[in-house]
């Protein structure tokens, strides 16, 4: 028999259900283990409206309201659909055994029982959820509900089961110790450090509560495992090794005498093999449980498996895990049961701890040792889930450098949301250049300007895919703009028509490895409707990384022009070069005119990676980057040699808070200009 905790039920559980020592050797060692242990959703994956939010708040600050409309945090920091579908994977050879003593051997898992501490022993249902629940570590993977109890890892209450195994009645026990020392001279810097020393302690302590009940003819086997940690799955080679090591070392003295010689262990084996295998089942009914407010039809349309399918688990595994990625579900459950002499796909589906609403903070701080220092503190609210389509309201406020309040409604107009309509209001005031031939003046440099917009915009658009939209826009505001330098103060009418179309499938927002991201906008003030502008305009960019093991490059393009302009220029009008990776050699909004053309090669150095917390264990980098740009006024000639060059080495984190750099620019011209900044550029 084989009794299993935490990662000792995954292994024992692969062992236990037929997979040869190879195989569960080359699982551990061949498999990218970040993609299934994330603290975020897969992002590439999730919908572009999730996207429009990150660019907004780019730190990861943030609390839910959950399906009885209380504020509430996350249950964990890992995120459970995916490793769960891993394991369905691991175990789908024999999924549809539920009694774990008809494995290939009895095994059972041990888990605990968050609201009351005790161990539970689970030894029947689905073998792939028993391992999840064995292994998912406290403050670290969301519990899971099985038999109606919230479990979570096994080694707070029992680290070493020997007690399970001798009740199951096993006469000799071989027990594996791979419990963590909890350090005494820790030093308590971080939530990820208590957490982890904390977890420790108990795994220890009840690990050597169970040592103590071995007899004398049970084996103890502990491996010197100084120097690696519980989630050190990029050493399991060297881990492995470890184990290979010590087993070595008594196998002479403690072992030999229970091997079996090699004509009865090739006999052995032979009962050692996968009990079942999985035929195909052809699906003739599909049934939805779904409390969440997105409709039945929507999960449909996302499931490329219908009626009258041969049931194919990878499809299935891929379509949950796509639907999962959209930020609503907190699980998704699939089973097939037969009924009447029909295969019934049920697929049931859990509210995610925000399903009812998200709130969201940021803080933007940035300094660039010359004069110029800002910050920005944005809170946001958006309620969700306000009709069967999927509506939502959303609301956000900015105070610091900008003042902001803005308010949608988010429409849908199908189940599938794959069109939309976007009412919204919005008051800003801030403080910005403005091109001197705005105001009618010539060989002067841009005007420091305070300018406020209010009004609104009715926009209709498409999400073609998850990471492609195609928005049209009309909008009506009231710009106030003043300037104490020319004593100026003037109000516009503005009527802009916005015609954009975006594209995201970066990995990362601020450092990514893979994907790219685009815009192109189209502009024109509608002299037609009452603007007191008369202009277009075009612009587009467009960012790419490349990434090698630790090395990276990331190419940036952006080009915006004005055409036919007639009278004054809008304040939106204008485009802006200056700031890190904007020209850095040159301080921020310190190039503003009616055209602009920028280029921006940037390489990093992935010094420490943020192992499985991501961004909660901050990753760090170094690198540099070359720029070359200009704006320009409409008409002015352009050129090569008009260009200006500018560079930048840095430092920088991807931080909860959002990125954070320390950087110095410079340009050829000699502009110097630091930088230390933390949330978004302004």
């Amino acid at each position: 028999m084989i009794v299993g905790t935490s990662m000792g039920s995954f292994v024992g559980g692969l062992y236990a259900s037929g997979k040869s020592l190879q195989e569960i050797e080359t699982l551990l060692r061949t498999t990218d283990w970040k993609k299934y242990i994330r603290t975020d959703y897969i992002r590439e994956d999730t919908p572009m409206r999730k996207k429009e939010t990150e660019y907004k708040y780019q730190g990861r600050l943030g609390l839910g309201v959950d399906v009885d409309n209380n504020v509430v945090l996350p249950t964990g920091v890992f995120k459970r659909q995916p490793m769960l579908l891993k394991f369905e994977e691991d175990f789908e050879h024999v999924d549809r055994i539920k009694d774990f003593d008809k494995l290939a051997i009895p095994f059972r898992a041990v888990a605990t029982n968050i609201k009351n501490g005790e161990a539970v022993v689970l030894k029947s249902g689905s073998l792939a959820q028993s391992v999840y629940a064995s292994s998912s570590i406290p403050g670290g993977f969301q519990p899971i509900k099985i038999n109606g109890i919230d479990l979570v890892d096994g080694g707070v209450s029992d680290n070493m089961p020997i007690g399970v195994a001798k009740k199951m009645g096993a006469d000799i026990i071989i027990a594996v110790d791979v419990s963590e020392d909890f350090e005494k001279d820790l030093n308590v810097n971080s939530y990820l450090v208590v957490m982890g020393q904390l977890v420790n302690i108990l795994m220890r302590k009840n690990a050597n509560a169970s040592i103590a009940t071995l007899s004398e003819k049970d084996i103890l086997i502990t491996p010197n495992l100084k120097g690696f940690s519980g989630l050190d799955a990029d050493k399991y080679k060297e881990i492995i090794q470890a184990g290979v090591l010590v087993t070595d070392e008594i196998y002479q003295t403690k072992l030999k005498h229970l091997s079996l010689d090699r004509e009865e262990y090739a006999t052995y084996k032979k009962t050692h093999t996968y009990k079942t295998k999985t035929d195909a089942q052809v699906i003739n009914k599909i049934v939805i449980h779904n409390p969440t407010y997105i409709s039945d039809e929507v999960i449909l349309g996302r499931l490329s498996l219908k009626v009258g399918d041969a049931l194919d688990k990878e499809v299935l595994r891929s379509d949950i895990l796509h639907m999962y990625n959209t930020g609503v579900f907190d699980k998704i459950e699939h089973k097939v049961i037969k009924k009447d002499g029909e295969n019934i796909l049920e697929i049931t589906t859990t509210p995610s701890w925000d399903n009812h609403g998200e709130i969201r903070f940021a803080l933007a701080l940035e300094d660039d040792f010359d004069g110029h220092s800002a910050y920005s503190l944005k809170f946001g609210y958006t309620m969700f889930g306000l009709n069967k389509y999927g509506g939502e309201w959303k609301n956000d406020l900015e105070i610091g450098k900008n003042k902001l309040f803005y308010t949608e409604f988010y429409q849908p107009l199908s189940p599938m949301q794959r069109f939309y309509i976007k009412p919204s209001l919005v008051y800003e005031n801030k403080n910005q250049l403005i091109p001197a031939q705005s105001f009618g003046l010539s060989n002067r440099a841009p005007i420091e300007t305070g300018v406020k917009r209010y009004g609104g915009t009715f926009s209709l658009g498409t999400y073609m895919f998850s990471g492609y939209e195609l928005q049209g826009s009309l909008s009506a505001f009231k710009d106030s703009i003043q300037s104490d330098l020319l004593s100026v103060n003037n109000s516009y009418d503005a009527r802009p028509l916005n015609i954009s179309f975006k594209m995201d499938d970066l990995d990362n927002l601020n450092f990514p490895n893979t994907g790219a991201k685009a815009k192109v906008v189209w502009t024109q003030e509608m002299a037609g409707l009452g603007s007191d502008y008369d202009y277009k305009q075009f612009y587009m960019d467009l960012e790419k990384p490349f990434s090698l093991g630790y090395h990276n490059l990331t190419t940036y393009l952006k080009y915006g022009t004005t055409y036919e302009q007639n009278g004054v220029q809008s304040v939106a009008g204008s485009y802006t070069l200056g700031g890190l990776f904007n020209l850095s050699g040159f301080v921020p909004y310190s190039l503003t005119n009616e055209n602009v053309a920028l280029a921006v090669v940037k390489y990093r150095y992935e010094i420490k990676n943020g192992g499985f917390f991501g961004s909660l264990n901050a990753p760090l980098y170094a690198g540099f980057s070359a720029e070359i740009g200009n704006t320009w006024a409409t008409g002015d000639s352009v050129s090569y040699n008009m260009m200006h060059k500018s560079g930048t080495v840095y430092i920088a984190a991807d931080t909860i808070f959002g990125p954070f750099y320390f950087a110095y620019g410079f340009s050829e011209g000699k502009d110097k200009t630091a930088y230390l900044y933390l949330g978004e550029k302004f």
